[in-house]
């Protein structure tokens, strides 16, 4: 189910050890964005069952992960190789509605693939492109479709409909539920606008790209084809995308929003400017190392430049960015999550964390209706709204089990005592400022010790003071007898209270 998607996704994001991969995954199914419940109504006029409907919808986004997850293991990966991934994914044709769009005949193409595809998947909005490109380019899409095909043909796009019935069913070949089969992308050739298509033409690349992009023609001739061989004109245009600059520069950006702060623009550098500011630099060399890696585009080739980048290590890297939805809630049970024999000091419920992804911002993974992804900039998350609904989850999710307002947080559970335990000497455990330190340490991981002092300060005061928060209230004379005892109540309380400061929301 989309259920049981979202908890693998957010257990993945909470437990792997490669929380880079994890990041970029989540990037790029943001940035190739598709909806299961689209692919749900399609599939309503196929299936009566809706938990079937639901699970074919839902496997169709697990393939894009596990495809995208595969090819960003190949340390030649390319911008090209996950183009292509989302171009025949089942739920992106259906999705931007590819899958009903002819050109044969008097029919006119669908163009809102062809406009997304430029718009938010390669070149990036008003950037090298005009209405009439779009028209042409939705021209190379028609026939691309999906279908039930047999199984041992599922990989294969010029496949015809599966009629294998099932054991015991011996007529009726026309409805998909007697069959067996499996769905994917299919190229129906009868559909294709066969006639030449030229796109972007006679256009070069703005000066303002400088070297060695200006004044390079970037025409798209397409001849006229028919029959299978026409299937090519869809891959003969991301072919030629992939590497263009405007699709170059887009993708740098987006990743240095993702990776250093939301302020890179786009569209907007002009790279020849003797005083091109930190940011457009960063961007210049990202695009020079896609053009000049061998294949270009090459994803690990663009990390290496923004890894090393000073922007990236220096303090214009760090706590510059709100967490989104999902960062927040998988970041606050990884800081206190620490395994021992088996057990763990936190642990995340799937449906408790899901809840929580919508309360605070309508993160629906996996389920967006609006074409352009999930913001990567703080104003698209910060109100005062969806911040109670941060400060809730933090609150409950710190809260004893079998306590009032543990609902919040499902079973999502922690035990910042038992990570006190495994992580400082026993002389420290009712040490109120080296417990202090030690949690904002952990919580605000990379701060300079001088931007601590007074966060350690608020949290050993909170340690030393009671419930009432004016009566003083030694941390060390604390009875640690009790369900919760008086000890861990005050341990949990300062917890949160760190958890729910600003510089927490910040990654």
């Amino acid at each position: 189910s989309l259920t049981d998607l979202r908890g693998w996704h957010l257990q993945r994001a909470i437990k792997s050890n490669r929380q880079l991969l994890n990041t970029l995954l989540q990037f790029f199914d943001n940035h190739f964005v598709t909806q299961q419940s689209k692919t749900v109504n399609y599939l309503d006029n196929y299936y009566d069952d809706f938990n079937v409907i639901n699970q074919i919808a839902t496997d169709f986004e697990y393939r894009e992960m596990v495809k995208w997850e595969q090819a960003l293991l190949n340390p030649q990966c390319t911008f090209y190789d996950l183009l292509k991934i989302s171009a025949e994914s089942p739920a992106m044709i259906i999705y931007l509605d590819t899958v009903g769009s002819k050109g044969n005949g008097n029919n006119v193409a669908n163009e809102n693939y062809a406009r997304e595809l430029l718009e938010l998947f390669t070149f990036g909005v008003d950037n090298g492109y005009d209405q009439n490109d779009i028209v042409i380019m939705s021209r190379a899409w028609t026939g691309w479709t999906v279908n039930y095909l047999p199984l041992d043909q599922l990989n294969n796009p010029f496949a015809a409909r599966s009629t294998n019935l099932m054991s015991g069913v011996t007529s009726n070949k026309t409805s998909i539920t007697n069959l067996i089969g499996g769905w994917n992308y299919q190229y129906n050739a009868a559909n294709h606008y066969t006639n030449s298509k030229t796109i972007f033409p006679g256009k070069t690349v703005p000066s303002r790209f400088g070297a060695p992009w200006a004044g390079r023609p970037y025409q798209l001739a397409l001849a006229a084809r028919n029959g299978t061989n026409s299937i090519q004109d869809g891959y003969d245009v991301i072919k030629h995308l992939a590497n263009q600059p405007f699709t170059s520069e887009y993708l740098s950006v987006k990743l240095c929003r993702l990776l250093v702060h939301e302020n890179f623009t786009h569209g907007t550098y002009d790279f020849t400017d003797p005083n091109l500011s930190p940011e457009g630099q960063l961007v210049l060399q990202c695009m020079l190392a896609w053009e000049n890696g061998n294949p270009k585009g090459q994803i690990r080739d663009l990390l290496r430049v923004i890894l090393n980048s000073d922007l990236f290590r220096k303090n214009d890297g760090s706590r510059q960015k709100v967490k989104t939805p999902l960062e927040f809630v998988v970041s606050s049970i990884r800081a206190l999550r620490s395994g021992d024999g088996g057990t763990s000091t936190a642990e995340g419920d799937n449906s408790a964390m899901i809840s929580a992804l919508s309360r605070m911002g309508s993160m629906r993974l996996f389920d967006r209706e609006e074409p352009n992804g999930y913001p990567e900039f703080g104003s698209a998350w910060i109100s005062a709204g969806t911040l109670a609904e941060r400060l809730r989850w933090v609150q409950a999710f710190l809260l004893p089990a079998g306590q009032n307002g543990k609902t919040d947080a499902g079973n999502s559970v922690c035990n910042p005592v038992d990570l006190i335990k495994r992580k400082l000497p026993q002389a420290d455990w009712t040490n109120a400022n080296a417990v202090a330190i030690y949690f904002c340490n952990l919580l605000f991981a990379g701060e300079g010790q001088g931007n601590l002092l007074d966060y350690e300060r608020l949290a050993t005061n909170y340690l030393n003071t009671a419930d009432n928060g004016t009566t003083a209230s030694p941390f060390n004379a604390l009875a640690t007898t009790g369900t919760p005892s008086p000890y861990e109540w005050r341990v949990r309380g300062m917890v949160a209270f760190l958890m729910t400061l600003p510089r927490f929301q910040e990654q």
